[in-house]
């Protein structure tokens, strides 16, 4: 058990993420092709470097650093929010560094206020799809993540190349909300589900794509 050692502020989302193995991976997005095995090796990754990094919530550390995201959907579960990266120059789920922030879910928050101008923003709680978490309500059974990726960001400037730990929740928004485009994107835009893949190829983020039309199958 992940719980079973006392890792200090990286406990809790030690915890969340075995709840998110055993309760969401192992039962909700088991059958989806081509994602399950790469899941369960990320999971065991993220597991593994939170566990041998005291500071890796912290771009200090140049092998690597968790990060957050945020999957963003409209109310009626028709869109995403997509961000056009400007460093990266790809469509991507809003998201960044952790900064020191130990509460993943938090981080994630900030992000996407911060990439998005918005401002009614609630987590989905996938366990109980398509029902809102309480916010400040925060334990280990809250906020369970959404999907797990490792990416290496390339040697840019004086930065090496590290990799980026990202731990990503599904969030919903008021696509009626004005949008504000940041400093870090290029372009900001709600994107049909079933149009995502003409603005990306990349399959991290498509399989987000696919296991949020996973969720909402499970409400036919």
């Amino acid at each position: 058990m992940l719980s079973s050692r006392n890792y200090g502020n990286r406990n809790l989302i030690l915890e969340t993420l075995s709840i998110y193995k055993d309760k969401v991976l192992n039962n909700l997005f088991k059958d989806i092709p081509d994602s399950y095995c790469d899941q369960l090796k990320s999971f065991d990754q993220i597991c593994g470097f939170i566990q041998d990094n005291s500071n890796c919530f912290m771009r200090e550390n140049l092998f690597g650093h968790v990060t957050s995201s945020a999957f963003v959907v409209n109310s009626n579960f028709t869109q995403i929010l997509f961000t056009y990266h400007a460093k990266l120059k790809k469509w991507l789920q809003l998201g960044g560094h952790c900064d020191g922030e130990h509460l993943i879910h938090n981080s994630a928050m900030r992000e996407a206020i911060e990439e998005s101008g918005l401002k009614n923003l609630n987590f989905i709680n996938i366990l109980e799809f398509p029902n809102i978490y309480n916010y400040n309500e925060i334990n280990k059974n809250t906020h369970i993540p959404f999907d797990l990726d490792i990416h290496l960001i390339p040697e840019r400037n004086h930065e090496p190349a590290h990799f980026h730990y990202d731990i990503r929740y599904l969030l919903i928004a008021d696509e009626k909300e004005n949008i504000v485009i940041s400093e870090e994107s290029l372009d900001l835009k709600w994107i049909s589900i079933q149009e995502a893949h003409l603005y990306t190829n990349e399959s991290s983020t498509l399989r987000q794509v696919e296991k949020f039309k996973s969720l909402l199958k499970s409400l036919n």
